[in-house]
């Protein structure tokens, strides 16, 4: 069976076309990779919580852009900060922010926990309900002050791989501690009894999942061990300073990179895509020169995370994505993926890119992960040698939440027009480097099809 199968995928690849070795070997990568259990479960998984975080950035706007405090329309209109309507407005966008896009991990453990269960032939139903209450009980938070909370840090996109992980886990104990129910089907439509009998099977696993959450829950809260990883990495970010202007493209370039590669594993980086973490100490020395010159060029530190990063590499969110809705919607002939596309372009104007990363899915995808890193990386050292060889100022002002990706090096230069053009090429960078890796996933979609019909078929 092997040996056909080997065959057949030989076969296939006959009838596709590659445009060098290199495609070749990237798509028959990730094609061996797609047939992985654990692969299969995050497809699966993602494409659950896609219209929850689409649906969730649409409200991320409303919150953060249109009447969020700090937003980029109230920073234009201050009036509305005082408007009651539009108070009221905040709380409800805020309430549904929290309860999609930023639940979307709790989902998440759900649809992974019942897909691999699902896998193994247990019971996924419970499996599913046992990776929730496990990952509340993980991320309860045992507060006086607030006795009913959780962190936040982990219920919403950037706790993503920990509720993938947990929930496949939860899935393979199901199959260790419990015994397969030839009449799953029937007893999920049949009476109370039945329910009963599903219980009892599953009864050791669900148990064992329960008691080995408690353990985790109590260890975070006594050693903070969730939030240690990324504090540590943010203090290095923030507390390293140096004069020297390598120095500084240096840094700023290796935390790039950790939050674009943390951000591809559904993860927490160092950047956030939206910039609202704080100052760093060479940011506000920008600043302060800016504020006393009248002016951003010749800023004293013209490599820093706001300069560079903030300024040119999340167009879309984090890894650049907006070039790759452009290079969707210009080549791509996948009508799942133009539907994608098309849906999320407005959100992603305000750096937003949840729709994308979970509809195409970006998270984890193989064929992605080159361009997810070389796109920002290419726009960073791009306005590097624009700043060093004094075409541009660097980007020194603070920026409202949620300003679209391209201005934000205009606002951020006070308005000048050298950076909003060096923008526009950084966006052209972007949407010329996705552009193979699209037309590879799109061979790569092909061949999945075929592969998975002609399994079909025998």
């Amino acid at each position: 069976m092997v040996g056909y199968y080997i065959e057949y995928i030989v076969g296939v690849f006959m009838e596709v076309k590659f445009n060098n070795k290199f495609e070749e070997k990237l798509v028959r990568g990730t094609l061996w990779v797609q047939k992985l259990l654990f692969y299969r479960v995050i497809q699966r998984t993602l494409l659950l919580i896609f219209p929850f975080a689409l649906f969730g950035s649409f409200v991320k706007i409303v919150q953060t852009v249109i009447i969020g405090k700090e937003g980029f329309l109230t920073d234009i209109f201050p009036s509305l900060n005082n408007d009651f309507i539009y108070r009221q407005i905040d709380n409800i966008a805020t309430g549904l922010y929290n309860l999609t896009l930023g639940w979307v991990s709790v989902i998440a453990i759900f649809g992974a926990a019942k897909y691999t269960a699902k896998y193994y032939q247990r019971d996924d139903q419970f499996a599913g309900i046992t990776g929730v209450s496990c990952y509340l009980i993980v991320d309860y938070s045992y507060s006086k002050v607030m006795p009913f909370s959780f962190h936040p840090q982990i219920l919403g996109i950037r706790g993503l791989l920990f509720a993938i992980v947990l929930g496949i886990f939860i899935g393979w104990l199901f199959k260790k501690l419990s015994r397969p129910n030839p009449r799953l089907e029937e007893t999920s439509r049949g009476p109370a009894s039945s329910v009963i009998e599903r219980a009892f099977i599953s009864l050791k696993p669900i148990i064992i999942s329960l008691i080995l959450a408690i353990i985790f829950s109590i260890l975070i809260n006594i050693t903070y061990y969730s939030e240690a990883p990324g504090n540590f990495i943010n203090s290095l970010a923030t507390e390293y300073t140096s004069r020297n202007n390598w120095s500084q493209l240096g840094k700023t370039l290796i935390f790039s990179i950790y939050t674009i590669v943390m951000s591809f594993l559904g993860w927490s980086g160092t950047y956030s895509a939206l910039g609202v973490e704080k100052m760093d100490v060479l940011s506000t020395v920008n600043l302060n020169y800016a504020l006393n010159k009248h002016t951003a060029w010749n800023a004293p530190n013209p490599f820093t995370s706001s300069t560079l990063y903030h300024a040119f590499a999340t167009f879309g969110g984090t890894g650049s994505i907006l070039g790759l809705i452009i290079a969707i919607l210009i080549i791509s002939k996948d009508k799942d993926f133009q539907t994608v596309a098309r849906w999320a372009m407005f959100p992603s104007l305000f750096n937003i890119g949840s729709g994308v990363m979970t509809g195409i899915p970006i998270f984890f995808n193989v064929i992605f992960f080159i361009p997810f890193i070389l796109a920002p990386i290419a726009d960073m050292l791009m306005a590097a040698v624009a700043i060093q060889l004094h075409l541009m100022p660097p980007s020194v002002y603070p920026v409202p939440i949620g300003t679209p990706g391209p201005l934000i090096a205009f606002i951020g230069t006070n308005g000048s027009w050298q950076a909003l053009g060096f923008s526009i090429v950084a966006i052209v960078i972007s949407v010329y480097i996705y552009i193979p890796f699209v037309k590879m996933a799109a061979k790569v979609k092909i061949l999945d099809n075929l592969s998975l019909r002609k399994e079909g078929e025998d």
